[in-house]
């Protein structure tokens, strides 16, 4: 039986002495980039993904009993979102599609919201991460939890991704185990 610790009892005093260390110098940083890229290298032949970032989603809400989670996929590679519906509607999601501006717009104001979004960086006519952007703004989608599936992976997209709000973010190619773990850590399903 493990026992969880009283966060009173927790001491990270000693984490605070002595100065702050300097960041690294330019070389160490581009030398530990490119030891991260090698190993991301070989993660992606082990495994079949990269980037697997993700973190319980803040406010998800509860299921009601017999409900299924919903989840819309955005995405405008329509054979990889008719792959992703299908496996996904196999482990008991309703899901729902997206690929232009127009189905994207008519499914973000379909009632119920979905519980949770796909979304990919590389859409026609508006990027990923503007839209993401626009979620976090509106009043009543904002606290949606949202996904980047991409192939869209330097450090840079991966950090724009999680800073402007995403909930994780998973690269392409992935492994549909690896994504639905992504999707019930989000979701509080864990």
């Amino acid at each position: 039986m493990n026992a969880t610790p009283d966060p009173d009892d927790l001491d990270f005093t000693h984490a605070f002495d002595g100065p702050p260390k300097a960041p690294p110098s330019l070389a160490a940083s581009s030398e530990a980039q490119k030891k991260e890229v090698t190993a991301g290298a070989v993660k992606l032949q082990q495994t079949g993904y990269y980037i697997n970032i993700v973190r319980p989603a803040p406010n998800v809400a509860p299921l009601a009993p017999g409900a299924k989670r919903s989840i819309l996929c955005i995405d405008d590679d329509v054979p990889l979102v008719r792959i992703l519906a299908r496996k996904l509607s196999l482990d008991g999601y309703d899901v729902r599609t997206a690929s232009d501006s127009q189905t994207i717009v008519a499914e973000l104001k379909k009632l119920p919201s979905p519980d949770l979004i796909l979304l990919d960086v590389g859409l026609p006519g508006i990027s990923g991460f503007d839209l993401l952007h626009k979620l976090r703004k509106h009043p009543t989608l904002s606290s949606l939890p949202v996904i980047m599936l991409t192939g869209h992976v330097t450090p840079e997209d991966v950090l724009h991704g999680m800073i402007s709000g995403a909930d994780g973010y998973v690269s392409k190619p992935f492994q549909f185990d690896a994504l639905a773990a992504a999707i019930k850590t989000v979701l509080g399903m864990e």
